[in-house]
C-alpha cells in the first residue's frame, strides 16, 4: 500500500504539490489547435514557470516538436519557444497570458494548418519565494 502523504501535500485549489516543492509533471490528452486554444492552465501561486514539450501533428508530412518555457508573475506571463523541429512549416504559435492570477498557455494555428497536439510539462516553483 503506497502512502501518498509521504510524497505529496495539498496545493491550492485541491492540486497536488510534491513535498520537496520543486516540480510536478503532467501529460495531457490530444487537443485540436484553433485560435487561442487553451492547452494548459495553472495558478501563479502554485508554480512560477513551466517547461513544455509539445508534439503537433497535422498530417503525415506536416509535424513538429516544440520546446517552450513559460515564466509567470501575478500579472503577466511570457512563453519562449527555445527549440522547434518540423517537416515543412510552423503549425502553431504558443503564447501565455495571466488573468486573475491564473496562467493560460494557448496555441493558435498558423497558415490555416494547426493540427492536433499533445504535451508533457514540468512545473517549477520558486525556491525562495518573495513574501511581502
Amino acid at each position: 500500500k503506497m502512502n501518498f502523504a509521504k510524497y505529496f501535500t495539498r496545493g491550492l485549489k485541491s492540486t497536488l504539490r510534491l513535498l520537496n516543492g520543486v516540480q510536478f509533471s503532467y501529460h495531457g490528452p490530444w487537443i485540436s489547435a484553433g485560435t487561442n486554444t487553451v492547452i494548459d492552465e495553472w495558478f501563479v501561486g502554485d508554480f512560477a514557470s513551466a517547461d513544455y514539450t509539445i508534439s503537433v501533428d497535422y498530417d503525415t508530412t506536416r509535424k513538429e516538436a516544440i520546446k517552450c518555457l513559460v515564466v509567470a508573475c501575478p500579472h503577466t506571463a511570457q512563453a519562449t519557444v527555445y527549440a522547434r523541429t518540423n517537416t515543412g512549416t510552423d503549425l502553431v504559435e504558443i503564447t501565455a497570458s495571466v488573468d486573475a492570477g491564473r496562467v493560460y498557455v494557448k496555441a493558435s494555428k498558423l497558415n490555416n494548418l494547426g493540427g492536433k497536439l499533445i504535451f508533457s510539462v514540468n512545473y517549477y516553483k520558486t525556491i525562495n519565494e518573495l513574501s511581502l
